[in-house]
């Protein structure tokens, strides 16, 4: 009889086994596996479309300087991107990665383009160039 309640009672507590949680550990770390590159991935995709709109707006800014002063090339706007070089932008645009951006001369050498750099990682965010690179 005692040992017929203290198996009830045993039965009749409440909480997971060890081996219940294991299993939903082992479930989570497989989960945890296969979203971790995909966010990582995701972050990745983020940073570089980033850097890319952050060019476009130097760009945009670059034409507006270009414009404002009547100039025929842009000789006078590939210089250091500041807030003074270029009036037009409210704060100078920082790589999400810490990479700097430059204004060099564009395809062909001449002062008739120019392009827009990102310093972070060689060519990993790359270049822009308007006329030539699209969205």
């Amino acid at each position: 009889m005692l040992r017929a309640r203290s198996l009830s009672a045993l039965r009749n507590r409440k909480g997971f086994t060890l081996i219940e949680l294991l299993v939903v550990v082992l479930i989570l770390a497989i989960l945890m596996a296969v979203a971790m590159p995909l966010y990582l991935s995701a972050v990745a995709d983020s940073q570089r479309k980033t850097c890319r709109a952050n060019m476009q707006t130097i760009a945009n800014a670059v034409q507006a300087a270009r414009v404002k002063t009547g100039a025929a090339n842009y000789a006078g706007q590939i210089a250091p991107i500041t807030t003074t070089t270029l009036p037009d932008l409210a704060a100078t645009p920082a790589c999400p990665n810490g990479g700097t951006y430059s204004v060099a001369v564009g395809v062909g050498g001449t002062n008739a383009t120019f392009l827009v750099a990102c310093s972070f990682g060689g060519t990993t965010h790359g270049t822009f160039e308007p006329g030539i690179d699209s969205n």
